[in-house]
């Protein structure tokens, strides 16, 4: 490879990076956290932000903690427990659902 090509494309993988750097922090900023029961929506919360909720219906509890630009549930009464069982949610689109409560719990 000749010199010119050599740095054209130092220049450009150090464009892609710098490009994917701002990007990825500016969509880990705005992201939030979507609680859905029965399809209407509880609570939407920033993903920035620690803290944790119960939410209680008339099928049973869930208890939702976010903490450190992660999602997850913590606690629920369900009979099966794979709402707490599923991995913390942290990327847009990723979600947990709690089938027997009826509960969705998405990055947006």
């Amino acid at each position: 490879m000749k010199r010119k090509e050599i740095i054209f494309i130092m220049v450009l993988l150090i464009a892609v990076g710098l490009f994917y750097g701002i990007t990825s922090n500016n969509k880990k900023s705005s992201q939030t956290v979507s609680i859905s029961i029965d399809g209407d929506i509880w609570k939407e919360i920033p993903l920035s932000e620690n803290n944790t909720y119960t939410i209680e219906t008339s099928q049973g509890y869930n208890i939702v903690q976010i903490k450190n630009h992660t999602a997850a549930v913590i606690e629920a009464d369900c009979p099966d427990q794979l709402c707490v069982q599923q991995k913390s949610i942290q990327n847009i689109h990723e979600m947990i659902v709690c089938l027997p409560h009826k509960m969705v719990v998405e990055i947006k």
